[in-house]
């Protein structure tokens, strides 16, 4: 029979084991989430560049309409101008009563067309916010509350404990504000 020290010995050493075993698998487990968490981060930042891209790309297709629309004003001003000075060139005296019906004329035409233009500029308009259709803050990260802490002085991983966040995230929203 074991005396009672060795007893005591042995209890000791299987807690002990126990202890050790329940460490390492602690640090197994901490070192899974943290690989998942990586690459939960690496997705967002990978969304949120693409949102970055697609803002970029609509306010380009916005200013390529604004240029559009700016060419298809002068054009019609001109053509316009035109047929005015060629209706006023011809025999004033005996194109009185015709250039005042042509005047109406030109009036109603421009009144249809403008309502036609502004027509299908709505629509484009319509259909550009469909496509550009994108939440706000696809994070729910309030980009200028990261900036200004950063601004006083917080670390980034002060930032991205302090909002519940990805590393990756904070860096991603200085590097977008120029401030990293």
């Amino acid at each position: 029979m074991m005396s009672e020290e060795t007893m005591i010995l042995w209890v000791g050493v299987g807690i002990a084991v126990f202890f050790i075993l329940l460490i390492g698998y602690i640090y197994l487990k901490d070192s899974e989430s943290n690989k998942r968490l990586g690459r939960f981060e690496k997705s967002i930042e990978e969304l949120n560049k693409e949102v970055y891209r697609l803002q970029k790309k609509i306010k380009e297709e916005g200013a390529e309409f604004e240029r559009f629309k700016t060419s298809i004003k002068s054009q019609i001003y001109q053509d316009m101008r035109q047929e005015m000075k060629s209706l006023l060139d011809s025999s004033f005296a005996s194109q009185v009563q015709p250039l005042r019906n042509q005047t109406q004329n030109l009036q109603t035409q421009w009144d249809d067309f403008k309502e036609n233009i502004e027509g299908k500029l709505l629509g484009f308009d319509e259909r550009i916010r469909e496509f550009a259709y994108t939440p706000s803050n696809p994070t729910n990260i309030d980009e200028g509350r990261i900036i200004a802490m950063f601004k006083d002085g917080w670390s980034i991983d002060s930032i991205a404990k302090e909002l519940r966040i990805g590393k990756g995230e904070v860096e991603f929203t200085l590097k977008f504000a120029n401030l990293k």
